[in-house]
This record gives structure tokens, C-alpha cells and sequence, in this order.
């Protein structure tokens, strides 16, 4: 029995289908990290302020949160191989026309304002439709989802890691309008992998003919919603654990870790370049190294890595209280964010998995849709509350907050995940 489910597990990973996600995943966020890495390169060289293009990016943020609902609409009614596509396509094109845009005119920080929002949302728009084809793709089987899960965590790592190491060296030898016409390249061979995925169509509801899309279109995010509020609440419960855990850590390594390293340590940029590689590797190895125990993650160990992903915290937070050096605070700080990210790559293969195993076919791409906007909301909640903490608390109490802020939800969740892998929605 446990060889025939080992040989359904490599099959349903070794698939052409599943390959092909990956792969056209892959070279897509690839070639979309590489074009924000060139931006902020550009908008640093002609502005001078970094803050200008980080402005930039919180905006987008908002139509972002706004036009993810209707991706998962659109990814339960319409093709999922059709929307992938459609979607790296346009991406390319409006990725050339500003190349040609940007060559014409030059430098324009509108224009960069306007393009920057717009790939967001239809990075916004593709992140449900890939998410609900993973189970139609891999299976609702929870080992299966989370080895899949663990694989696609892998190729997002290293499809953020590696632009950053090869942008600054590419920008500099060919500046940025090559660089974006490898980013339109990459967008369009994504598409072309994309095309060959074969997946089931959606089922069509004749009850639908006629009516408005935006009544259609509120109609499924109302059954999307009351799925989540009254027939699955473990789900929604899910969802909050997700919110929670993207509103801490978030705002710690987009704030507090460059803050303390830069700032209060007073690290030059090279240092920091090098300890935030170091953190990027480790998640990296985190994905890998949870993806090599997915057939023995279980959902009642979440309690102990959320204790484990919060303690985590606790030495560099007696470092910077205590008289050490500079050295022994950095080299903490690095280690215990490392093992802090590692135990999120465990968390994630346990929540997200869980999520679409409890979801119906018809509503996996509305709920992740829905779910996807409360994290990204998180990111500018968490970022402004780490700003605040900085600006009224000493580092070691930060640290310390950022320690025990996960204590009592690992403690309130044991009944959640105790009894998590026993029932699975159809």
C-alpha cells in the first residue's frame, strides 16, 4: 500500500503537467523580480531616493488588494491553462511597450508608477489561478500537496535569490532597457510552457447566462465568504493564522532586519547585501529541507514551529540587552532570522496545503484569492507597526515583542491543528 501511494506521489510530481507549472512559474517570477531589482536600480541612479521607488511599490499595493478577488473568480470560472498565459503575455507586452516608452522619453517616474501597477495586478490576478490548479494538477492528497507545495516554495526562493545576485552585475554591463527586454522574454516563454498544461475546464453554470459580471462577480465572492464564515470556519481560522504570521514577519525583515543592521549597528551596505543572501539561502534550504519531510508533517506539529518560529527571536533580543559586542549581535540576529524563516517554510507547507485540501474545486481559486488579500494586507500593516516600534522602543524590546507576539497563538491553535488532517472537504 505505502509503495503503490509513493509511486502515485513521484508520478503525480514527475508529470509533464506539473513540470510545466513549475517551470513556467519559475522563469515567469524570475524575469519579474529582475525587472523590479533593474527599477530600483534606476530610480536610485536618477533620483537618488530609494524612497521614491518604495513609495512606488506601496501604491501598487492597493489595486493589488483590490483586483485579487476577481482573479479568483476568474480562475474557477475560466481556463486556468487560458488565464496563465493571457496573463505572462500581457505582462510581456506592457513589460515592451515601456521598454519602447522608456527609449523614447527617458527617465519618467510616472511611467514607472503606472507600469509597476499594473504588472502587480496581473501578478496579483496569476498567484489564484496558480494556486487552485496546484490540487487539480498534484491532488487533494496531503502529502502530495505538500511536496508540490514545497517544490513551487523552492522555485519562488530562488527565482527572488538569484536576480538579486545577477541584476546589479547585468544592470551595470547592459543598464536597463536590456534588462527589460530579458524580462519580456522571460514573461513570453513562460506563456509558451504555459500552453502546453492540460487541465480540466471549469464547470459552467447556465444560471449564470445574462447576468452582469459584476454581479457575478460579487455573487461568488459572497459564496466564497459564507463558505468561509459559516460552512468551513476552519478555514477562515487558517487564514487569520496565515494573516498573522505575514503581519510579524513581514514587518520584521523588511524593517526591523535592514534597520538594525544598517542603523543601529551601524553595517555598511555590502554587509547587509550579505547577511540578507544569507537569509535568502536559508529559505532556499528551508523549502528543501521541508519538502524532504512532507510525508511526515502533520498538521498537529504547526503549534510547536509557531513556538519555535517566536523563540527563535529571544537570543539576539538578550544579545542587545546584555554588553556584547557589535560582532556577537550580528551574527545572532542573522542565525535566529534564518532558523525564524526555515520554520515559516515548515508553517507553510502545513497551512497553505490544508487550506486547498479543505476548499471545494469550485471555490479554491475565490478563497485563495480572498486569503491572498488579507496577507498582502498585512505587508504595509506590519511594515508601518515595526516603523512605530522603532521610532518609541529600544531594540531589544522590539526583538522581544517580535518573540513572544506568536506565543499565545501557538497556544490557542492546538485545537485547530490537532485534529486538522482528519477531515477534508469534497
Amino acid at each position: 500500500m505505502k509503495n503503490s501511494s509513493a509511486k502515485t506521489l513521484q508520478s503525480s510530481l514527475c508529470s509533464a503537467n506539473f513540470i510545466l507549472l513549475v517551470l513556467g512559474q519559475g522563469i515567469s517570477l524570475f524575469g519579474n523580480t529582475m525587472l523590479r531589482f533593474a527599477m530600483s536600480m534606476w530610480v536610485l541612479d536618477e533620483t537618488a531616493s530609494s524612497t521614491t521607488f518604495a513609495t512606488v511599490l506601496a501604491i501598487s499595493v492597493i489595486p493589488t488588494i483590490l483586483i485579487s478577488p476577481f482573479g479568483g473568480v476568474m480562475a474557477d470560472r475560466v481556463s486556468k491553462r487560458a488565464m496563465m498565459v493571457a496573463l505572462d503575455i500581457i505582462s510581456g507586452i506592457v513589460t515592451l511597450l515601456a521598454t519602447v516608452f522608456f527609449a523614447l522619453s527617458g527617465f519618467n517616474i510616472l511611467a514607472i508608477a503606472i507600469m509597476q501597477v499594473v504588472l502587480a495586478v496581473l501578478d496579483a490576478m496569476e498567484t489564484p489561478v496558480v494556486q487552485s490548479a496546484l490540487p487539480q494538477i498534484i491532488g487533494r492528497e496531503s502529502t502530495d500537496l505538500r511536496r508540490g507545495a514545497a517544490i513551487i516554495n523552492q522555485v519562488q526562493q530562488l527565482s527572488q535569490l538569484l536576480p538579486s545576485f545577477l541584476g546589479g552585475v547585468m544592470y551595470g554591463l547592459v543598464g536597463i532597457r536590456p534588462m527589460m527586454l530579458i524580462t519580456a522574454a522571460c514573461l513570453m516563454s513562460a506563456a509558451m510552457v504555459e500552453c502546453f498544461i492540460r487541465l480540466a475546464k471549469p464547470l459552467s453554470n447556465q444560471d449564470d447566462a445574462g447576468i452582469c459580471l459584476l454581479d457575478v462577480i460579487i455573487g461568488d465572492m459572497h459564496s466564497a465568504t459564507a463558505f468561509l464564515l459559516r460552512k468551513e470556519p476552519t478555514v477562515a481560522r487558517l487564514a487569520g493564522v496565515c494573516t498573522w504570521i505575514n503581519l510579524i514577519l513581514t514587518g520584521f525583515s523588511s524593517v526591523s532586519f535592514p534597520y538594525i543592521i544598517r542603523t543601529t549597528l551601524g553595517y555598511d551596505a555590502a554587509t547587509y547585501g550579505l547577511c540578507d543572501g544569507i537569509i535568502g539561502i536559508a529559505g532556499i534550504a528551508g523549502t528543501f529541507i521541508a519538502g524532504c519531510f512532507a510525508n511526515r508533517l502533520k498538521s498537529r506539529n504547526a503549534p510547536s514551529l509557531l513556538f519555535v518560529e517566536s523563540l527563535m527571536l529571544l537570543p539576539p533580543a538578550i544579545a542587545f540587552l546584555l554588553p556584547c559586542s557589535t560582532q556577537t549581535k550580528l551574527i545572532m540576529l542573522v542565525l535566529c532570522t534564518a532558523a525564524v524563516i526555515i520554520a515559516v517554510d515548515f508553517l507553510n507547507l502545513i497551512l497553505v496545503p490544508s487550506i486547498q485540501m479543505r476548499t471545494p474545486t469550485a471555490l479554491t481559486g475565490k478563497v485563495m484569492a480572498i486569503i491572498s488579500s488579507l496577507t498582502i494586507c498585512a505587508q504595509p500593516l506590519g511594515q508601518m507597526l515595526y516603523g512605530w516600534l522603532h521610532a518609541h522602543c529600544t531594540v531589544w524590546l522590539i526583538l522581544l515583542i517580535s518573540a513572544l507576539a506568536s506565543l499565545p497563538l501557538a497556544w490557542l491553535a492546538r485545537p485547530l491543528f490537532a485534529h486538522l488532517d482528519d477531515t477534508i472537504s469534497k
